[in-house]
């Protein structure tokens, strides 16, 4: 067995939750940790769990996309409940309070503004972390400032758009906020705001493409009053330009100066927690923590456990999730993850390589097929340049996507490398 696989498959979890002789968190994680060769955890930062989140099982969106309709991943935004839903086919995975467009009104001689949020159909375009904002013209104007140059540094305001922002076209970005008090009402100027904590899962969830669809907001009225300014929070500290830059998320910190092994036995505990209550688990930061580290600081441990966890958690709404972390890990460095992925056993990378395929084809927006826009994890990483081992995952990323071809009709081939031909 991998010495770095997690010690709680999710069916011996819910086995023993049944029999009410499990705990939501594990209480010997030194014993725990030193079963996988590991170093007994540190004192464990404590969670600071955002809003309740929990998904109704099994609840059915009732909203036209394709993707959600073949079994797919999509966002759904309703404007009428200011809630955001990320779901898989009628399967809703998670949800959270949003902030949305006030619906008012700004006319000036330099333009006119609608704030208000539009619906219809729309697709990630990109995605960044801790990104700034550039402020547009109606800010200075709102704000009774000078309105600036287009290029000034003026409209640059550092982590402005929080922990992390998903852009979906016209404008618009689905991004984290200071100000998590004021989600649930109508308090954008267009954009969707998230609790930092839930725009960070989100960055995670979604690929460039994934359906993002915002329904209802008819009847909608302009609230009475403008949003507060986007100044007024307080916290965080002030640069050389006198603008103030936002606090990061403090448990993000916390866990960001852990040891990795702490961190997986943190992510252990997180994920049990998540498979046996309805509360809301702290797992995706933990996760996204290990993503960073193992992917942006080289630590293999840290990615290889991460990537490994996904055996453990069965068929259901968790593993669905999770598959994304995994098919991000992978789309952010796809020789780096393969060249982890081929120091596993052969099966822990057949079952690795599954996860990434059936999460990057569900977050197609589309059927997929043998036209160029699919993206086939094989296609990221020609064969030929990888080394031994990041060729062996290849080869079963291959197998995985011919598997998948299989099950749901799509051609008689998956992508081949020169030394097939």
């Amino acid at each position: 067995m991998n010495p770095i696989r997690s010690t709680f498959p999710r069916a011996a979890v819910l086995a023993l939750a049944a029999l009410g002789t499990f705990s939501a968190v594990p209480h010997d994680v030194d014993a725990q940790a030193r079963r996988r060769g590991e170093e007994p955890p540190a004192e464990r930062p404590t969670a600071r769990r955002a809003s309740d989140t929990r998904a109704p099982a099994a609840q059915g969106l009732r909203v036209r996309s394709e993707a959600l309709a073949r079994g797919g991943y999509a966002v759904v935004v309703d404007l009428d409940a200011n809630r955001l839903y990320f779901a898989k086919g009628r399967r809703v995975l998670w949800s959270a309070p949003v902030g949305t467009g006030t619906g008012l009104r700004l006319e000036n001689a330099r333009g006119e503004w609608d704030f208000d949020t539009p619906d219809g159909t729309f697709h990630v375009t990109y995605k960044a972390r801790e990104p700034d904002w550039i402020a547009p013209d109606w800010y200075f104007i709102e704000n009774k400032l000078p309105v600036p140059g287009r290029t000034s540094d003026a409209r640059r305001f550092p982590r402005g758009l929080g922990a992390a922002a998903v852009y979906i076209g016209q404008g618009l970005a689905i991004h984290g906020t200071d100000k998590p008090e004021l989600l649930g009402r109508r308090v954008s100027h267009g954009c969707i705001r998230l609790s930092n904590a839930d725009a960070l899962r989100l960055f995670h969830n979604v690929q460039v493409g994934t359906e993002v669809v915002v329904v209802g907001g008819e009847n909608v009225q302009p609230d009475d009053a403008p949003p507060p300014p986007r100044t007024s929070s307080s916290g965080g500290t002030v640069n050389s330009r006198g603008q103030r830059v936002p606090p990061r998320d403090p448990f993000v910190v916390e866990l960001e100066e852990r040891e990795t092994v702490d961190l997986l036995v943190r992510l252990d505990e997180e994920l049990a927690d998540a498979a046996v209550t309805e509360n809301r688990s702290d797992w995706p930061r933990v996760a996204s923590v290990l993503l960073f580290r193992g992917i942006a600081d080289g630590d293999d441990r840290a990615l290889a456990g991460l990537l490994t966890r996904v055996h453990d958690l069965g068929s259901g709404s968790l593993r669905q999730e999770y598959a994304t972390f995994v098919s991000d890990a992978f789309t952010q460095a796809p020789p780096r993850t393969l060249e982890v992925i081929g120091r596993l056993d052969r099966a822990d990378r057949a079952l690795v390589a599954r996860a990434i395929v059936d999460a990057a084809l569900g977050l197609y927006p589309r059927q997929a097929g043998d036209d160029a826009s699919t993206p086939w994890p094989t296609k990221r990483a020609p064969r030929e340049v990888l080394e031994r081992s990041g060729q062996r995952a290849w080869d079963a990323l291959r197998a995985a996507e011919q598997a998948w071809r299989a099950e749901h009709g799509v051609g008689a081939t998956a992508p081949r490398s020169r030394s097939d031909l």
